[in-house]
């Protein structure tokens, strides 16, 4: 997609409040995509630092990611990844087709890894890993609802070798999630075309680096 003509300048000042999060990794490996200078503010929500005013000044929910910068407009405030990721893929005029099917497809495919996986994924690491109680009820249906995405993403990556076709947002808003299969105690070699997309994305020098952004960051203490 070609940037569009309120792209006035590049991001000054921009700094993302992160950390060792899916979604998060998905803003720090979009930045690193694009070729970005950023700032990092690491906020560790395990000691609650995500609920600290200056969070919650910039995203009522008190949640990372968010990201500010400077233009010509003066300072901006984004936050929720599929909004950054979007936002940023269409001004930059990159990871993102610019119209017809192609367009249509990546985004579906990023709907998918926003509104299905990632939430699903977010479930079953509470019901498997975080819980105080863990029921099995409630663990097998929220490992139930990943595994059911995991095939719908396995049967799309038997027929093309990313999400949207081409290595897309989608993609980006998709791997921090897979990567961390562990969390629904699911094997991604019982899933070969994911898998092979997984390592695919994951050799990506870009996806490298964000990964391991915030430095240092991990979840639990």
């Amino acid at each position: 997609m070609k940037a569009s003509e309120d792209f006035l300048q590049q991001e000054r000042d921009l700094k993302a409040w992160l950390w060792a999060t899916p979604n998060s990794n998905r803003i720090s490996i979009l930045f690193e995509e694009l070729g970005l200078d950023y700032a990092v503010a690491p906020i560790n929500i395990r000691r609650g630092e995500q609920h600290a005013p200056d969070v919650v000044a910039r995203n009522p929910y008190g949640k990372v990611p968010i990201v500010s910068w400077n233009d010509a407009s003066g300072e901006r405030v984004l936050f929720e990844s599929g909004a950054i990721l979007l936002d940023f893929a269409q001004r930059h005029g990159r990871l993102l087709p610019e119209t017809g099917q192609a367009l249509s497809e990546t985004l579906a495919w990023l709907m998918v890894a926003l509104t299905g996986l990632g939430p699903a994924m977010g479930q079953a690491h509470h019901w498997t890993d975080l819980a105080p109680s863990k029921p099995e009820e409630a663990r097998a249906h929220s490992v139930g609802l990943v595994r059911r995405a995991y095939i719908v993403l396995e049967k799309r990556l038997s027929e093309v070798q990313y999400l949207g076709g081409a290595y897309s947002i989608a993609d980006i808003a998709a791997f921090p999630w897979i990567s961390r299969s562990n969390w629904a105690t699911l094997k991604l070699q019982d899933f070969p075309h994911l898998a092979r997309w997984h390592d695919r994305v994951a050799s990506r020098p870009a996806v490298v680096i964000g990964m391991s952004k915030p430095e240092g960051a991990v979840l639990q203490d």
